[in-house]
């Protein structure tokens, strides 16, 4: 099947009617805003200087974004309100011996989020470990969460990877941020 005649304008919906933050040129639906926001953030090694005290991840280096960002290193905010879903990869190392346990949680607005928070126990020395998580939450426009972590041990850390050889291989993010408006 084919048109020769444009689906859709601003003026005239046929198949697709235009809302807000659409545009259709030649029959081609765009989108500017609504959706389309998101953002991903990372950051590189960040240490634990102070035991069972709370950290905030930094987030220094960003990716593609649009209609999110980070306010003061570590806020990531939104333009537009909307059901949003967080999607994270941390990176833990473990330089003593011992068990330590770390823990991760979400905030929004500056306060913490009941049943965001995930915990692991670290046994030994630990070169790296992995943590990933998400968690899905309403947002209104302009306001932001930040990830937290803690651990009662010193030597935890979140660790950015060197680059490698043999084979050649990148670097690596001690933590990595994806923020989705979903709806």
């Amino acid at each position: 099947m084919s048109y020769n005649a444009s689906l859709t304008s601003p003026a005239q919906f046929g198949v697709a009617k235009i809302g807000t933050g659409l545009t259709a040129a030649n029959g081609v639906i765009s989108a500017s805003q609504g959706l389309l926001n998101y953002g991903f953030f990372t950051d590189g090694t960040q240490t634990n200087p102070v035991a069972s005290a709370v950290n905030l991840v930094t987030l220094n280096a960003a990716g593609p974004t649009n209609g999110i960002s980070v306010v003061g290193g570590t806020a990531i905010t939104v333009a537009n309100a909307g059901t949003y879903t967080k999607m994270f990869t941390l990176t833990v190392a473990k330089t003593s011996g011992g068990t330590s346990d770390i823990s991760f949680w979400l905030r929004y607005n500056g306060v913490d989020v009941a049943g965001s928070r995930q915990d692991l126990e670290l046994t030994n020395t630990l070169a790296l470990i992995f943590a990933s998580g998400n968690f899905t939450l309403n947002m209104a426009a302009g306001s932001n969460i930040q990830m937290c972590w803690s651990s009662a041990d010193t030597t935890v850390a979140l660790t950015a990877l060197p680059a490698s050889v043999a084979p050649i291989r990148p670097t690596g993010s001690s933590a990595k941020i994806t923020l989705t408006r979903i709806s």
